[in-house]
């Protein structure tokens, strides 16, 4: 649009310079060459080529102000994606063939988001949010005691998701989910007694099974220990703490971790999340959860499995919950750190040895302990929303003025040329069109000016149409400028000038 602008406006300025400006040959040439700084060019000229130049600037800078608007449409996935909305207990793309499929590796990309939003320097430590508060790709914490890690899209969906979408756009999915959730249990501040009588007999059967009690030492005095129910078996209560360390020649013992125990229930519950998928990720943005569990047939990924998660994830509690047994002792966060290493754990691991997660291609016949992999809870069909969104300006009335000033202008100025169309000059006029019409003999003041093209005085150019009969020719010649208006003539119809 700016270039058809200063298409035009030219031969405009030529007009009015010679309707009713001084018509100085120097005025004449710093429009045709649209040079500001030639010499001797009119103040008004000058302002007018600044302004000019000026234009297309202020105006790109301000279209770029209106940036950062939105533009959304619900969609239905599959007529994109080619197939229905499935979701489960699945890695996100580019993690399901990562490491040994322990699950290990999946902990640690799952809780980074967290973990560096709680972490804390040497003197801050961060406010706890305002819950639920969501984190990566699939952690929602849902208050200081509670952590749910939310079933996400099938992989192949995601990347046919991210495969369309082009560079700043992005599917904003809502839908309802299964998510592993660990709360912490209040039975120990509620009944001693029993919670200690039944902690007893659980810690005694771990202790008699391989790697369902686990300690491991810090190197600083302190160690922490998981409990867990001896695999194969029910998976949905854990214990962990953070006690000081026995020794190597002391071996942890059940009394001992029982003061020091923190029970969480690991249950599957029914919640409801919102991701925004880009093209090349995938976040949670904000969800919710319901407080009832889901039947014994949708618990059994965790009641009944084999998880042997001492085995694998001590190393990673020790860096993730570490801290608060030492610097970090008196934090906020240790609950919601706790409630989150709990379950990310079990959805890590549950994950891991999902069979749906794992294949390449879905195999329907898939089971999980006499029940479909659907019946199970590990990968199932949902009715999403999906939003797409596109990046666009911001609706405001004046990005219309700004759209619209340059094509306006363009209107007014070639409304003008038609106005002044009888004053002599053409859209051609230049340095050819002065030659072929100049009086030899006026010449003789631009003596000297060949080389420099710089006069010392301003010269007027003075127009002048000749007619005979039905032909006419334009006439040029040049004189001192003086404060006397010379008008120049103007065009005649039914003459044809040439």
């Amino acid at each position: 649009m700016n270039l058809s602008l200063r298409s035009v406006t030219p031969t405009l300025f030529l007009l009015i310079e010679a309707r009713f400006g001084p018509s100085t040959l120097q005025n004449y040439d710093g429009i045709v060459r649209n040079q500001l700084t030639s010499s001797r060019l009119g103040f008004a000229w000058r302002l007018v080529l600044g302004l000019m130049l000026a234009l297309p600037l202020a105006l790109s800078a301000a279209y770029k102000s209106f940036s950062g608007g939105q533009s959304l449409m619900r969609i239905n996935p599959a007529a994109y994606t080619g197939n229905g909305s499935y979701y489960g207990m699945f890695a996100p793309p580019g993690l399901q063939l990562l490491g040994q499929r322990t699950g290990v590796s999946l902990f640690s990309n799952a809780t980074l988001p967290f973990a560096v939003a709680s972490s804390s320097s040497v003197e801050l430590e961060p406010p706890l949010p305002a819950y639920p508060q969501a984190y990566g790709f699939n952690v929602l914490s849902l208050n200081n005691e509670s952590t749910a890690m939310l079933d996400i899209p099938e992989p192949s969906y995601i990347y046919s998701a991210q495969k369309m979408l082009a560079s700043g756009e992005s599917w904003r999915i809502t839908a309802p989910v299964i998510a592993t959730v660990a709360t912490f249990n209040h039975s120990k501040t509620k009944d001693r007694r029993t919670y200690d009588a039944y902690f007893k007999s659980f810690c005694e059967a771990a202790v008699k099974s391989s790697g369902a009690y686990t300690h491991m030492s810090m190197m600083n005095w302190w160690s922490i220990q998981l409990l867990s129910h001896p695999s194969p078996g029910d998976q949905s209560l854990q214990y962990i703490g953070l006690q000081p360390d026995p020794g190597i020649e002391h071996m942890p013992t059940c009394s001992n971790f029982s003061n020091y125990a923190q029970a969480f229930d690991i249950n599957r519950r029914p919640c409801r999340g919102t991701w925004t998928i880009t093209r090349g990720s995938i976040q949670l943005d904000n969800g919710s959860c319901n407080n009832t569990n889901l039947p014994s047939e949708k618990q059994l990924v965790i009641t009944q499995n084999s998880l042997f998660l001492g085995v694998w994830y001590m190393s990673s509690l020790v860096e993730f919950l570490g801290p608060f047994a030492t610097t970090r002792n008196e934090s906020r966060w240790s609950g919601p750190s706790m409630a989150t290493g709990m379950a990310a754990m079990l959805w890590s691991r549950i994950t891991a040895l999902n069979i749906a997660a794992n294949e390449t291609e879905r195999n329907v016949d898939s089971k999980f302990a006499d029940r479909t992999l659907e019946e199970a809870g590990l990968f199932y069909p949902v009715d999403d929303t999906v939003i797409y969104i596109r990046p666009t300006l911001r609706k405001s009335g004046f990005l219309y003025c700004v759209l619209l000033l340059q094509p306006l202008l363009i209107v007014i100025t070639l409304g003008l040329i038609m106005i002044l169309h009888s004053t002599p000059l053409d859209k051609g006029f230049g340095l050819i069109s002065i030659l072929a019409g100049i009086d030899r003999q006026s010449l003789d003041i631009v003596a000297g000016a060949a080389l420099s093209g710089v006069l010392m005085k301003d010269v007027k150019l003075v127009i002048q149409p000749i007619q005979d009969d039905q032909k006419g020719a334009i006439d040029y010649h040049v004189e001192p400028s003086t404060t006397t208006s010379t008008r120049n003539g103007e065009l005649r119809s039914n003459i044809v000038y040439h």
